[in-house]
């Protein structure tokens, strides 16, 4: 036995617990699992409590997609849907609906995860945001696993057809406390004609998450949503007495809250309907495209620690990328944005005392100046702001000094980001074909460099001495499209690279 094996062999076993869990964040984890089989029997549950696979076929033997040594150890799953079937130019192979997964099928869910009794947390995603998703018998094999907690549908439709023979038994679906169905717009322009690409049926959907939400929303904590596909009615009519994180995003949604049918867009409580809010201890909600006629800010409890107002994605995206037209898109994304003064309307109606994170999208307007002094005045406890506003058609005009000041009463306020919609922004080039943008002006960057360095400076000057970072909306912080800044002293300096990392 060498010396450093020898000394492993004499260290306390909660000690080594300890050097084994900074080994695997800082790395060396793994050559030191190869010193001996004590020290290796001690890494195996933290090197493997976190699992990727990649599927891209039905397996033969639905226990063979992972050693059955790791089988004990694993906590977190994470399962990458690469199937082939999922592309349009590609012929079916596994699957008769090119919009059903055929690898990630019943048994090897089921199966797959029996063994594995430590078990919490499972993610199945895919990396592109093709029409296609997983069946009600798979993900009831997934919801099913009696250890399983957290559940994460990324980029992958929720049961996109039911089938004659699936029935949607609910019965033995696991208590989760998190679930999350995730959608993101996608940034790359596709060349698959519309008349071809498979299209999920949200009926489809919509029942079945119907089901699953009629199951847990006694022990659900966590809850993320893709709005085209949540029941209608599904919150609204059942309490969530443990819910803490509500998040809804996509396009506007009918009425959720409601206790009234509506057809109107947009509105999650609509009237003046008498009715306790379903989640009584929300701390975080979420909601993309909110109506000004909106009662559910009225109701909102006073628990509620995180707010967020915005479009989805955030409209300035498509200032960024590189599909799509060049210039502000006055289009039916601009249209739904809330003026301030029917943003400020809707936060009036909120008793939200102890928020500490807020972020808002909106398109400047007459009420400017009182959404302003309502952020300064009502959320003395706010330590987090994403400010979001958008020039007024045909204007240059960004009161920067002002809003830098009018900000100023927020005390305890640490990190605030911005996009101003400074005129000064450059825009992609002319269109090329297929609609791909062209790339930047060298001279334009480097002017704008400038623009966002005096702008840091003057709110690091304006802003109170809580503030330590600020951030602003810029493309020459790529690929993050943030730049970055710590204020000292007052004065704002650029971290490191100039770009930072999206929150």
């Amino acid at each position: 036995m060498s010396e450093p094996q020898e000394l492993l062999s004499r260290v306390n076993q909660d000690v080594l617990i300890e050097i084994i869990e900074v080994l695997r964040r800082t790395g060396g984890l793994h050559e030191l699992s190869q010193t001996s089989r004590r020290v290796r029997a001690a890494c195996m549950p933290i090197l493997f409590r976190q699992c990727f696979r990649i599927t891209q076929v039905p397996l033969p033997d639905p226990r063979s997609f992972m050693p059955h040594s790791l089988w004990l150890h694993v906590q977190s799953l994470v399962l990458q849907d690469d199937c082939p079937d999922r592309l349009a130019f590609h012929s079916l192979r596994y699957t008769d609906n090119r919009i059903i997964c055929g690898a990630l099928s019943e048994p090897l869910l089921d199966q797959g995860l029996s063994g594995m009794p430590r078990l919490r947390s499972v993610t199945i995603y895919q990396r592109g945001e093709e029409p296609h998703g997983l069946s009600w018998p798979a993900l009831r094999a997934v919801m099913s696993h009696p250890v399983i907690r957290e559940f994460t549908l990324d980029r992958l439709h929720f049961c996109p057809v039911l089938r004659p023979s699936d029935e949607l038994h609910v019965d033995s679906l696991a208590p989760l406390d998190t679930f999350r169905y995730l959608f993101r717009t996608p940034e790359r322009l596709s060349f698959i004609p519309e008349s071809r690409a498979p299209k999920p049926n949200f009926d489809d959907e919509t029942a079945a998450l119907d089901a699953v939400l009629g199951a847990l929303h006694n022990t659900l904590k966590v809850l993320y949503l893709l709005s085209e596909a949540v029941p209608v009615r599904a919150i609204s009519q059942r309490p969530w007495p443990c819910l803490r994180r509500l998040v809804l995003r996509g396009k506007p949604s009918e009425a959720l809250f409601s206790p009234v049918e509506t057809t109107r867009r947009g509105v999650l409580w609509l009237g003046n309907a008498v009715a306790a809010f379903p989640c009584p201890a929300l701390e975080e909600f979420v909601l993309t495209y909110p109506d000004p006629e909106d009662q559910t800010f009225a109701h909102l409890p006073p628990t509620l620690l995180s707010l967020s107002l915005c479009c989805w994605r955030h409209l300035y995206h498509d200032f960024l990328d590189t599909n799509g037209s060049s210039g502000l898109p006055y289009g039916l994304g601009f249209s739904l944005l809330l003026n301030s003064s029917a943003l400020r309307l809707m936060l009036h109606r909120a008793h939200t005392p102890l928020l500490v994170r807020l972020t808002l999208e909106y398109r400047a307007g007459d009420g400017d100046e009182e959404l302003l002094d309502h952020i300064s005045r009502s959320y003395p406890q706010l330590t987090y702001l994403k400010f979001i506003r958008y020039r007024r058609r045909n204007t240059d005009e960004v009161p920067v000094e002002h809003i830098a000041h009018a900000l100023t009463p927020l005390s305890r306020l640490y990190e605030l980001k911005l996009h101003l919609d400074l005129p000064e922004m450059p825009m992609r080039g002319v269109t090329l074909m297929y609609g791909i943008r062209g790339g930047y002006s060298t001279a334009e960057l480097k002017r704008f460099r400038v623009v966002v360095n005096e702008t840091a400076d003057l709110f690091a000057r304006g802003l109170g001495s809580s503030v330590r970072f600020l951030s602003i909306l810029t493309p020459t912080a790529h690929p993050s499209w943030w730049a970055c800044f710590e204020v000292i002293h007052r004065r704002a300096v650029p971290k490191d690279d100039y770009g930072c990392s999206v929150r």
